[in-house]
């Protein structure tokens, strides 16, 4: 955006009193931020990459968030939807968004020209440490909240236990995913898919908690069926969005520690 000389704005923390889970009302209060800043333009990520859902009823929050915000917020700026994952593939798109924004064909070219390194930016690995390890599994989105990640992982830190992401990038947990041949179609149902695969078979992680929430971030229905059939061969709970976190960590523990 410096590139194009166009100003970044970005959202501060407001209060929003709606009846939605915590990671939903962080959202909105970035939506909102915006909105009474007074920007032009408002960037929206899409997580499914331009992928559609064919069956199923996939949450709206995951496969149409531009329509959901625009029934939620009124007089909502315009949006920008552009793809939530950076790659050489997203070069033309960024050429046309650049022209829109400053209706000068030539700057956004060489906007694009100075900036295209930064498409292939490489995945950075969180770093993590601890005992007695709990991978979660969870839709994408979910992990884009540092303040659900910390209240999560204080909870489960007040029994002994530490929080574990899936290390690998998104590509490589879709990847994952498509090998459990569950007929997934699109990217943030592979990603799910992919950490229980990669999570159940990492030694390292003693257990494993799955986050469902079937009206804002539901884990697809074949997975679901997959662990009712055949459940990871170490401790593992299905909880929801808004759980209490410690009270799950304690009878975790009991497994995991015992």
């Amino acid at each position: 955006m410096r590139a194009l000389e166009v100003e970044v704005v970005r959202p501060q923390a407001i209060a929003v009193d709606l009846p939605f889970p915590p990671p939903i009302r962080r959202l909105l209060s970035q939506v909102f931020s915006l909105k009474s800043q007074g920007v032009d333009f408002l960037l929206l990520p899409d997580v499914q990459l331009g992928v559609e859902a064919l069956k199923g009823s996939p949450s709206p929050w995951l496969t149409d968030l531009d329509a959901t915000l625009t029934r939620l917020v009124p007089g909502l700026p315009p949006t920008l939807v552009v793809p939530a994952e950076l790659s050489p593939e997203v070069a033309g798109l960024a050429a046309q968004i650049g022209q829109n924004l400053t209706q000068n064909p030539m700057l956004a070219r060489r906007a694009l020209e100075r900036s295209k390194h930064l498409l292939s930016a490489s995945f950075p690995r969180p770093k993590q440490s601890g005992s007695h390890l709990v991978g979660v599994v969870a839709q994408p989105m979910l992990f884009s909240d540092p303040e659900w990640l910390a209240e999560f992982g204080d909870g489960l830190a007040r029994h002994g236990l530490h929080l574990f992401l899936a290390d690998k990038s998104p590509a490589e947990l879709r990847q994952e995913g498509r090998n459990l041949e569950l007929g997934l179609v699109l990217p943030t149902d592979l990603e799910v898919a992919g950490m229980h695969r990669y999570l159940s078979r990492l030694g390292k992680v003693r257990g494993l908690l799955y986050i469902h929430d079937v009206q804002y971030l539901p884990l697809p229905t074949p997975l679901r069926r997959v662990l009712k059939k055949n459940p990871p061969p170490k401790p593992w709970r299905l909880v929801g969005l808004e759980a209490p976190w410690s009270e799950v960590a304690a009878e975790l523990a009991k497994d995991l520690l015992a």
